[in-house]
């Protein structure tokens, strides 16, 4: 029989890396036989998993309330939910997967089946005790963090008692990307890959744009948010002729942008295992990136790329280091490919997801027992 799986998150922002992820799990367990059900409080219209919710197919619960910052609408899209969803969740489901870790999960697990699975995610670092609400941390049966640093983290901050495993989101690049070719390099291109505010560090990089010293050199800026401002403060700057906003991109488009970068910047102030990262590496392009969230552990054993101080001055350091070893020959794009393929494939972290939702019974005992569930060996 056809697993059933509930999916839910809080779905605020169409290009984020766990919309991503989502649209490419729901996908992966459809491709698998499952019949999955995504159940949303506030969901963003643009974003694929609902927009596009035929192509998969998935089933689609919503509210019609998509402001998530007002106390107010959250509480409107709540009481929605909890009065409209047992209507149309009529059915029971074997596993719930859910990145949403409020008291909701409470109300959410009427709709599994005795004997079935509550699984938990949450992207980044945990703040604090708090960011798990009592009432959903007594439903869960098991924990996903998207790596073992992550893992390790959530298991002391939150004080898990269930099994916790460390497996990275499912990215937009799959294993069949071009081998990087070696290239010689007048201008280098450099891409900035992401949502568009102050937060993911668009503007940081922007002002010390002029103190690289790499140039002859071109950014591009591709990503949904702030566009219309980071084009004024382009524009401002008198940059315009070395630094394009192109606003949002698809998966469809990632090839294209990656194929013509030279070198990936993100100089975040907070995250978890950036997307982009991985799929920077995927086609081997090298990049440099603040050390926040598990950022440093796509450095480990790894020369093609840097992970720096969260400082404008390690910063500028850095992404002058990476330039001139590009431009030296140092950067090696096959060997960077080599090191995503070993520990970070789509065959391998796909994998390790549907066994976790569409084989519970054996991987979470496993787990429960001490055996190692990370990706790839890294535990």
């Amino acid at each position: 029989m056809k697993k059933r799986v509930l999916v839910t998150s809080i779905l605020s922002w169409p290009l984020g890396g766990v919309e991503t992820h989502l649209w490419n799990l729901s996908k992966l367990l459809v491709e698998h036989g499952a019949e999955v059900t995504v159940a949303a409080r506030f969901a963003h219209p643009e974003i694929p998993l609902l927009r596009d919710s035929q192509e998969l197919p998935v089933h689609v619960v919503s509210t019609p309330f998509i402001q998530v910052s007002k106390l107010a609408w959250r509480r409107l899209s709540t009481g929605w939910a909890r009065l409209v969803w047992p209507l149309q969740l009529q059915e029971r489901f074997d596993v719930m997967f859910t990145i949403d870790v409020t008291g909701f999960v409470d109300f959410l697990a009427q709709f599994v089946k005795p004997g079935g699975y509550i699984l938990a995610n949450r992207f980044g670092l945990p703040d604090s005790p708090r960011g798990l609400h009592p009432l959903a941390k007594r439903r869960l049966h098991g924990f996903i963090a998207e790596s073992s640093y992550q893992a390790e983290r959530f298991r002391q901050v939150f004080g898990l008692s269930v099994p916790v495993a460390a497996i990275p989101y499912l990215t937009n690049a799959q294993d069949d990307a071009p081998r990087r070719r070696a290239r010689a390099i007048d201008e280098l291109q450099v891409v900035y890959l992401g949502r568009v505010d102050e937060h993911k560090g668009t503007y940081r990089l922007l002002d010390i744009w002029r103190r690289l010293d790499i140039h002859p050199a071109r950014l591009d800026i591709h990503g949904g948010g702030e566009c219309e401002q980071a084009k004024s403060r382009v524009r401002a700057m008198g940059l315009a002729e070395q630094i394009g906003v192109h606003g949002p991109f698809t998966g469809a488009q990632l090839p294209r942008i990656l194929k013509a970068a030279d070198l990936l910047v993100l100089p975040s102030y907070a995250e978890g295992l950036p997307l982009v990262l991985m799929e920077a590496m995927a086609y081997g392009v090298p990049f440099v990136a603040t050390d926040v969230g598990a950022v440093h552990t796509l450095a480990e054993d790894n020369p093609d790329v840097l992970v720096v101080p969260l400082d404008n001055e390690a910063l500028i350091k850095g992404v002058r280091d990476m330039a001139h070893a590009i431009r030296c020959g140092k950067i090696d794009g096959q060997r960077l490919q080599s090191y995503h393929q070993q520990r970070y494939s789509y065959e391998s972290v796909s994998r390790r997801w549907l066994a976790a939702l569409l084989e519970p019974e054996s991987f979470w005992s496993r787990a429960a027992e001490g055996e190692p569930v990370a990706v790839a060996g890294r535990l």
